[in-house]
């Protein structure tokens, strides 16, 4: 019987590993499968020309983005700039030279001499492609921010795809004026040559955005920076956006100076809080002479209370690296910035973040940067359920800011009465 019960178990563990072992080398088949189809295209050889080879290209479906919108133009970046003029491929590891492009038609021009019969498949590299987006320009409707958002969601899904490196937006400056002196003819070829072996990019992207009847007309250019010819024109009309994901992707900039406070900030008193926010015309930091005003009374209350100036503008500060502002008051005070960001699959999940400064009888500038941001605690205790919300899941996603707050903290201050000033408050790259 003991011995039955061994043979038994040995023929279940032998199962069990023989299942494992068939299942690994199934998920590496998979993997190594979709490894190749992500570098290489399969095409039909349809003329063959000495050096020369013509190919007809079997175009597969390429990753789509989450976003239908945005993908269904990340598509056509792919699919229209997937093979280039002067770039450099190889069939079935032979090196080849791309010549010209029509469509899935596609004429490359051997290095060395091979033999390819017409009719036959080969496998094509898919190159590695360096592209530039510039920014897209609102030509027609009120939200001058949708050509920043369109941009940066395009610019995930292209790197996303895998088929692109996207240029760092410092160097966008460099390529262009070096594609527009080329573009007018005052280079020798020599200084051409030399200028192709500095170029940083194989593509540029770029267009206008016009918004018509609740719709966007999309009109994009693509550019090969080597020949400065436009490779595709990328014109499609789409909602683009549901209107909450429409954010304010600026500097913000808020200094005051009007005689009323914008409506995006929370003034006037809180009853709850015990503090005031407002309009004061008497005190500015450096040239300015207005600043937001925060007047409070720590003495009356044994609870803890966030004083603050609230902005609830809902905000992408994806492409900046944090805040600045002055700030004086009538005592040396601990003061706190804070930012509540949301999830994009849930916008009632949320998560603050913060940090600390100093405050002074003297204007003084403070600096912030978004990473120096640690998880507020107190949100997940109670201050979520304060503001209607639940907490998250503790990612800090600057794309989705929809609460910004600086103010004092009665836990972090003595119980005292008195006044804040804030001005001058900006992000910064």
């Amino acid at each position: 019987m003991k011995k039955m019960t061994h043979c038994y178990v040995f023929f279940i563990t032998t199962m069990i590993t023989a299942f494992l072992f068939c299942s690994c080398a199934a998920m590496q088949t998979s993997k190594e499968s979709e490894k190749i189809e992500q570098l290489y295209i399969e095409a039909t050889v349809q003329n063959v020309l000495d050096d020369e080879i013509v190919l007809t290209l079997h175009l597969p479906e390429f990753k789509k983005s989450a976003d239908p919108f945005i993908g269904e133009i990340a598509q056509q970046v792919i699919r229209k700039g997937l093979f280039i003029e002067e770039l450099t491929t190889e069939i079935e590891g032979t090196s080849v030279v791309v010549k010209e492009v029509h469509g899935n038609i596609v004429k490359v021009l051997l290095k060395k001499p091979m033999s390819y019969p017409v009719g036959s498949t080969v496998n094509l590299k898919i190159p590695q492609k360096t592209i530039a987006i510039v920014d897209f320009e609102v030509i027609r409707g009120k939200q001058k921010e949708a050509g920043r958002v369109t941009l940066e969601k395009l610019t995930s899904a292209l790197i996303d795809s895998g088929h692109f490196n996207v240029v760092e937006r410092a160097k966008l400056k460099t390529i262009i004026d070096e594609l527009k002196l080329g573009m007018t003819g005052l280079m020798s070829k020599s200084s051409m040559d030399k200028v192709g072996q500095l170029q940083m990019a194989d593509l540029i992207l770029t267009g206008t955005l016009a918004e018509m009847r609740g719709k966007w007309d999309i009109n994009l250019r693509l550019l090969n920076v080597k020949t400065g010819q436009a490779v595709a024109a990328i014109t499609m009309q789409t909602k683009l956006f549901r209107p909450s994901e429409m954010r304010d992707s600026g500097p913000l900039n808020a200094d005051f100076e009007s005689d009323v406070v914008d409506p995006s900030w929370n003034t006037g008193y809180k009853r709850r809080g015990g503090f005031r926010v407002g309009l004061a015309t008497a005190e500015g930091a450096g040239d300015s002479r207005h600043s937001l005003e925060l007047q409070f009374n720590f003495k009356e209350r044994s609870d803890m209370v966030f004083a603050r100036a609230e902005n609830r503008e809902k905000r992408d500060l994806y492409l900046y690296s944090g805040v600045e502002f002055y700030v004086k008051s009538t005592r040396l005070l601990t003061g706190t910035f804070w930012i509540a960001t949301s999830n994009p699959d849930d916008p009632n999940s949320m998560d603050a973040w913060t940090g600390n400064f100093d405050t002074d009888t003297q204007w003084k500038k403070v600096r912030i940067p978004f990473d120096s941001l640690t998880i507020g605690r107190r949100w997940i205790k109670k201050g979520a359920e304060k503001y209607g919300a639940k907490y998250g899941d503790q990612v800090l996603r600057l794309d989705r800011v929809e609460i910004v707050s600086i103010g004092l903290p009665s836990l972090n201050n003595p119980p005292v009465k008195g006044k804040m000033w804030i001005d001058k408050i900006s992000f910064y790259q």
